[in-house]
């Protein structure tokens, strides 16, 4: 071979090379020698968690090919708050510690591509850029900032390294090239997993009475659908439940579906939150009734997720009336828990979140535009929703708390200090001839009678005072509990789940059985439909 041929041989041998590179796809990455920087660590000044105070997710889902954002922000007042669910509050410092820790030292270990065209390759375009064509291509980019909005680290991470288990294509958004990680990122972005989960933050343990109101509106017709009233009461945690109406003769209650009533309170989880009109969570919070700060926006509000207003006839005050019943629980502690159930809500898990598409109000701040269960969202021509993603069916709930002085059982008496008897012998008989009928043996002695029942009474005294400060204790801490819950529940409306729903809103023919019957739960009853005289509803008059 000359020289000439020897050269063309070569050109050939480069061409290949390159070509079958350029097939091979993102499981054979260029080799390391081509770059310089490969061991370094992305982000070499973010050391210290602590100093991230905001998370920014865009993940993309493929199964709706749509991008879901997600962040978590800690606001002027050091409040934690998730910006796309209404800035509801976030119980996120801990995990946000532990997101931004799994992010620190991410090192360069691997050099895939130096061009944006291989970008959709490695699966690492942008999901925040809107020039992106290839869906397939888009990859989930984290973002963490400090208290200044300085970025302290900006991933987009790609698709698994095929035969590398845990190593994945990353890039920095302001950098073309395209790298190989070894990443355990602990983030989430389930909105559940950044909230308080503990929605009641009842004890079950300390529930002492519950009453069960399935009373239903069919608002096609205007109409109450009567239902039942269940009360259900036990002295404390040691004493079984009892129920009024019970025919103890031939029928118990069913103490398994108690228990899960009683769990259903102490472990309820929200899955979205709705906020309410900011009049009404204003006036609210200063205490006044409703029915003095109501205007049209809040009966609109109300009315969409379930929850109905009706007024007397003779001009009595307004009522809410929930869609599906409500639930009045209270403990030992003094809280009455008062959950009304409204409109039910079906959509994906992402609008059971936050609601359907947002529109942007007058203050900036994103708003729902909800729509009912089955209703249809006409959008730039797209006259039904995408079969593809899955539906649920969840429950609007509206939360009060008040503070219930029977829940701690009867206030402490004071006992009645005894007389001291007359000297004359007529008192002193009619003393002996009542005072015979004490525990304490006297003789008939009027003064030795009176000293054992004033030393009696001094020791009851003191055990009355010390039940009056236990007692006054509890009301003060009760009060002061009702106070935290209200100002946790004034702004917001709740979604929980159907299940939740279900395991609340029970009737007689769950929470009865037969005596020695095996336990069965059948679906609740409903009874004849009916309208309480003098209710106009629905609606203001």
């Amino acid at each position: 071979m000359n020289e000439s041929q020897r050269t063309i041989a070569f050109v050939v041998v480069a061409v290949v090379s390159v070509v079958a590179a350029r097939f091979a796809g993102p499981s054979a990455p260029k080799a390391t020698a081509e770059v310089t920087n490969i061991g370094e660590v992305f982000y070499p000044d973010f050391t210290d968690a602590e100093a991230a105070k905001s998370l920014e997710v865009a993940s993309y889902n493929p199964d709706t090919a749509t991008v879901r954002p997600f962040a978590i922000v800690q606001d002027k007042t050091g409040m934690w708050r998730i910006p796309y669910a209404h800035s509801y509050p976030a119980d996120g410092k801990d995990r946000l510690a532990k997101t931004a820790a799994s992010m620190i030292g991410i090192r360069r270990e691997g050099f895939a591509g130096r061009r944006d065209s291989e970008h959709a390759d490695f699966g690492v375009l942008d999901p925040k850029a809107e020039a992106a064509t290839d869906l397939k291509g888009i990859g989930n980019r984290i973002t963490l900032k400090d208290a200044t909005g300085k970025v302290l680290a900006d991933y987009i991470i790609g698709k698994e390294v095929k035969g590398r288990t845990g190593m994945y294509y990353i890039r920095r958004p302001d950098e073309k090239a395209t790298y190989m990680a070894k990443l355990d990122i602990q983030v989430s972005t389930k909105f559940a997993d950044w909230i308080e989960a503990d929605l009641l933050k009842i004890d079950g343990t300390k529930l002492n009475s519950i009453d069960i109101d399935t009373t239903s509106v069919d608002v096609g017709q205007g109409t109450l659908v009567d239902g039942e009233q269940n009360h259900l009461v036990r002295k404390n945690s040691s004493d079984p439940w009892k129920m009024d109406g019970i025919d103890e003769a031939k029928d118990e209650l069913n103490q398994e579906e108690v228990r899960k009533l009683v769990s259903a309170l102490d472990e309820l989880k929200i899955v979205g939150v709705r906020r309410k009109p900011a009049r009404m969570a204003q006036g609210l919070r200063s205490g006044k009734p409703l029915e003095q700060t109501l205007d049209m926006e809040m009966a609109v509000d109300l009315s969409m997720k379930g929850f109905l207003l009706a007024k007397s006839n003779k001009g009595g005050s307004v009522r809410m009336i929930p869609k599906d019943g409500e639930v009045v629980a209270v403990t030992d502690q003094g809280v009455s828990y008062d959950l009304k159930f409204g409109e039910i809500f079906t959509g994906t898990e992402e609008e059971a979140e936050v609601g359907f598409a947002k529109e942007e109000g007058k203050d900036g701040e994103a708003k729902d535009a909800e729509k009912k269960d089955g209703e249809k969202k006409d959008d730039e021509g797209k006259d039904k929703q995408d079969e593809s993603k899955s539906k649920q069916k969840s429950r609007y709930l509206y939360v009060t708390v008040t503070f219930d002085p029977k829940g701690l059982g009867p206030k402490p008496t004071e006992p009645t200090k005894p007389e001291e008897p007359s000297e004359t012998p007529e008192a002193a008989d009619e003393s002996a001839s009542v005072d015979a009928l004490a525990p304490v043996n006297t003789a008939g002695d009027p003064k030795k009678i009176y000293e054992a029942n004033l030393a009696k009474y001094e020791q009851d005294q003191k055990t009355y005072e010390s039940n009056l400060k236990s007692y006054n204790e509890k009301v003060k801490a009760g009060e002061k509990l009702v106070k935290e819950l209200n100002n946790r529940f004034v702004d917001w409306y709740y979604v929980v789940s159907g299940n939740s729903f279900e395991n609340l809103r029970q009737g007689r023919k769950t929470l009865v059985k037969e005596k020695g019957a095996a336990t069965a739960n059948p679906a609740g009853d409903e009874g004849p439909p009916g309208l309480p005289p003098g209710i106009n509803f629905p609606g203001l008059k």
